[in-house]
């Protein structure tokens, strides 16, 4: 499959280089500046002599209307250099970007490594202390009998949910 859009003697792989690049990108948006400053100056020329053709016939608005259907295309051509000449200065920063990401890509990595290692420290710690204070909970203990609430035995303790709500309804009854 043979490439249509490439010219046999264009070798592209130096713009790799961001030097060669920067250089390059600055060389088009120079020439597509003077594009739409000389599209600029041929629309000018055209206005003046187009808008000034006037025919026996016509309206206060006849020529600059007529006129329009040709100024249309110019004004598209400037507006196309222009945003040309944008894409190329977009091109170039996007490219710079891209290489300092590239750049910094690795020591981006070994940070997450050593934040993922500390959080797996710092978690298997959680999760030790968690069990040792299990285990002391469950132990039998001195503490138990001092944290065990005291037993009312004015008020019967309910001993299931049945026996709670049996309490009330005989309370309101």
């Amino acid at each position: 499959m043979t490439e249509l859009n490439r010219r046999p003697d264009a070798d592209y792989s130096g713009l790799l280089d961001l030097d060669v690049l920067t250089a390059w990108t600055m060389d088009r948006q120079r020439v597509h500046h003077g594009d739409a400053a000389a599209y600029e100056e041929i629309l000018a020329t055209f206005q003046s002599a187009l808008r000034s053709e006037v025919v026996d016939g016509d309206g206060r608005l006849s020529a600059p209307l007529r006129a329009r259907k040709v100024e249309k295309h110019l004004r598209a051509a400037i507006k196309a250099a222009r945003r040309q000449e944008a894409a190329m200065e977009r091109f170039r920063l996007a490219a710079a970007a891209h290489k300092a990401h590239v750049r910094a890509l690795p020591a981006q990595r070994e940070a997450k490594q050593l934040r993922k290692a500390g959080h797996r420290a710092s978690a298997a710690a959680l999760a030790a202390k968690s069990l040792h204070k299990s285990a002391a909970a469950f132990a039998p203990g001195a503490e138990d009998a001092a944290a065990a609430p005291a037993v009312d035995p004015a008020r019967p303790m309910a001993r299931g949910i049945n026996d709670l709500f049996g309490q009330q309804r005989r309370r309101g009854a």
